[in-house]
């Protein structure tokens, strides 16, 4: 066991290995999908508070990326800022490089279209963290019963060890 929280700790320490870890996390059925969500609320919120304190777009995109940590997600981010560099709308560099969803994309062309695009992505920030919230209340609710199993199944077997003592008791002779 000291030797797996040593392996960790050196591993958290080292910034390729958390890379290549949130990298398997988001991956991972459910973790992944709430983790690119949460990832996803935290960008559009930073990049929407920049945007409303009349930050330059493009300031602001590069700004924003720097908070995500999945080196892959940042990595489509910064294509997107590209593209948006070399004349593509956001909502158009953010769709090509697959990094939203389908509701986010529409969010951010309705946002730039109407000249309203902070609102929009704090609009998109709060749908995201309400579908992560949603999604760990999903999970949870499986992982509920699944506990119970596992500790009353630990129980059981500390209660037969117990009861299998006091009855071989009887079998010593005296």
């Amino acid at each position: 066991i000291g030797g797996v929280v040593v392996w960790a700790v050196r591993s958290l320490r080292d910034p390729t290995a958390r890379a290549r870890g949130f990298e398997r996390l988001e991956r991972l059925p459910v973790i992944g999908t709430w983790r690119g969500e949460a990832e996803t609320a935290a960008w559009a919120r930073i990049l929407s508070t920049l945007l409303g304190n009349r930050v330059p777009l493009l300031d602001a995109l590069a700004l924003a990326q720097s908070g995500v940590r999945a080196p892959r997600r940042r990595s489509r981010l910064e294509e997107a800022s590209r593209a948006v560099r070399n004349g593509a709308t956001l909502a158009d560099a953010l769709e090509e490089q697959d990094t939203l969803s389908p509701t986010g994309y529409n969010l951010v062309r309705v946002g730039e279209r109407a000249g309203e695009l902070p609102a929009m992505l704090q609009s998109l920030a709060k749908l995201c963290e309400d579908a992560g919230r949603a999604r760990m209340k999903q999970f949870l609710a499986l992982l509920e019963p699944m506990a119970i199993m596992l500790i009353g199944g630990v129980i059981g077997v500390i209660m037969i060890g117990i009861i299998l003592a006091i009855t071989s008791a009887n079998d010593i002779a005296v």
